[in-house]
């Protein structure tokens, strides 16, 4: 079958719930989910739900949203759910007096969203099996007790239904053939199935990319008669001593080759499973990454449309483009098409996730023209309907730590960019970006290993995991790797590359250098004296390290408040 109709057939099985008698001692539901009927839930089954919820890691409540979650759930199975109302929320379970006034103070609808996120995360993670599903809907801050579908192994998965949201008919499709067998030995066929089986999988962790597999069935057809964009095909050759393989990428619009590698293998038989991962890894980055060979061919033909003209694909090309560049006209474009994209797909969680991106950036940087406080909230909401739209992609809650990282929710940013890292170890495409948060985040082995390893095999690496590798030295005091890190930066409209430099070498003792770089920081951030230590705190989380920093700004005439 064909990867982008990979999607199992067959029904949903429906799970029976343990009704309880019906009597005044049992509760009945207050609200029907999705057109179910009515069920009749025991009391202590829906206590055994709270308690499961309250022990799992991956319900991120805090303790004043825990103690809201456990007063709400009480009153409504002791029958007193008439009484759940704000104002008795806000004095008995967050100690507000006989004064209150909700207008005034909305501690209560903050604190009952943020628990609806933390709930719906769970049910998402630990708790997507779980019988009894617990929720308050907005509107109200009485719970209700629905059942919750248990979909079936031949359901399909979130990641499917994301692509489906994503209008999939606009999106790239590459279709991939079985590599040829060019070693003479009809019994090496089978490693042609599995290049291209490897690399299938592979190219099918790069949501925008559509994947369609030839395999024997293959032979002799045309892969413009498969309707895809692009065509990889893939020839191995050799002899006893070892053997190549080749892959070329075709574009079928103009029948030109696009590109083209080669990578050999001496080892043993027994380690081809290995060899083929590692192909696919190299292969699939420099085809469908963010900066490969289908982003950029494509983003050629779209980049004299404006925003609002763009699809949602195009509209993913465009912040691509602002990743690479980080300019503001690519940043003003690539905002605009993002929401424009929301709007017309507003289920596309890869949407979310790089718009909260763009958002996270206001918030970091304080990007004149916009509600700083407003665009860190947007960022945060953003991120959090990206992860729950797409949980099992990688990119999501890795964009989801770092805007917990900026909001120095540094517990759950941990969490978070180690969920994101154990959803695929070895995906070189995210591995920049997991060991950049990582590092960021204080683990100084493990993230600098996964940014070395990017460096290494990726081409098309992110360089601004230099400055967590360049944030590492300084913790070490190592100031002239520290400098030697801040060479591999490129020049980006942002001030923090003058900042690195004008720091370091003030730290190394280089004054007169390290000023020309302090004038071009404040040339790009003109209010930084004012508010350089906040900005600075935004993505280093260690005072020790912040101090180091500041030091040197402070040699080369930079004077932080």
């Amino acid at each position: 079958m064909d990867s982008k109709d990979s999607v199992n057939k067959g029904g949903n099985k429906q799970v029976d719930f343990v009704e309880a008698d019906r009597d005044h001692s049992k509760v009945k539901k207050g609200h029907q989910s999705r057109g179910e009927d009515e069920s009749v839930f025991a009391h202590d089954a829906i206590q055994q739900q709270f308690q499961r919820i309250l022990a799992s890691p991956d319900f991120d409540a805090t303790r004043q949203q825990r103690a809201l979650l456990h007063f709400v759930v009480s009153q409504t199975l002791a029958g007193n759910k008439h009484c759940i109302k704000g104002y008795t929320v806000a004095t008995q379970v967050f100690g507000r007096d006989a004064n209150f006034d909700q207008a005034i103070d909305p501690i209560v609808s903050i604190q009952a969203n943020k628990l609806r996120r933390s709930l719906e995360r769970y049910y998402l993670l630990s708790g997507k099996d779980d019988i009894i599903h617990i929720d308050i809907p907005k509107g109200s801050y009485v719970p209700v007790f629905t059942r919750k579908c248990q979909c079936g192994a031949n359901s399909p998965s979130r990641r499917s239904l994301d692509r489906q949201a994503c209008s999939e008919d606009t999106w790239p499709t590459v279709l991939i053939k079985s590599f040829h067998n060019l070693t003479n030995d009809p019994g090496k066929d089978y490693l042609g199935a599995g290049f291209a089986t490897e690399l299938a999988a592979e190219i099918n962790t790069f949501q925008w990319i559509n994947v369609l597999r030839y395999g024997s069935e293959g032979k002799g057809r045309r892969g413009s008669d498969s309707g895809a964009r692009f065509v990889i095909e893939g020839y191995i050759s050799g002899n006893q001593k070892g053997f190549k393989v080749i892959a070329n990428l075709m574009d079928t619009k103009t029948d030109r080759q696009i590109w083209s590698d080669t990578q050999r293998f001496a080892g043993d038989l027994s380690e081809i499973i290995f060899f083929q991962e590692k192909v696919a890894a190299a292969v699939g980055v420099n085809i469908a990454g963010e900066m490969g060979a289908i982003t950029r061919t494509l983003f050629v033909e779209s980049r004299g449309k404006q925003p609002d003209q763009l699809n949602t694909y195009e509209a993913i090309l465009q912040y691509h483009q602002y990743d690479q560049t980080l300019s503001p006209g690519d940043f003003l474009k690539s905002i605009e098409a993002l929401e424009n994209a929301i709007i017309n797909e507003p289920e596309c969680g890869q949407v979310w996730s790089f718009l909260a991106r763009l958002y996270a950036n206001i918030f970091s940087l304080e990007i004149p023209g916009f509600d700083i406080e407003d665009a860190g909230q947007k960022a945060l909401e953003y991120a959090e309907k990206g992860a729950i739209l797409n949980p099992d992609n990688q990119g999501a809650y890795g964009v989801l730590a770092l805007v917990r990282m900026f909001s120095n929710d540094i517990a759950a940013a941990r969490r978070d960019i180690n969920l994101a890292y154990e959803k695929n170890p070895n995906s070189l495409y995210q591995m920049d970006g997991i060991g950049y948060i990582k590092t960021l985040l204080g683990d100084w082995t493990h993230g600098p290993e996964l940014i070395r390893k990017a460096i290494k095999f990726n081409p098309y690496y992110n360089p601004v995991v230099h400055y967590a590798l360049w944030v590492n030295c300084l913790r070490q005091q190592d100031f002239q790797n520290a400098y030697l890190e801040t060479t591999e930066l490129r020049i980006p409209a942002v001030f923090w590359y003058p900042l690195a430099k004008a720091s370091t070498l003030g730290l190394l003792g280089r004054i007169d250098k390290g000023r020309k770089f302090a004038r071009d920081l404040m040339e790009l951030k003109p209010d930084f004296q004012e508010r350089g230590r906040v900005l600075i705190g935004r993505y280093i989380k260690f005072n020790d390290i912040t101090d180091l920093v500041i030091q040197g700004l402070d040699r080369v005439g930079v004077k932080v408040d």
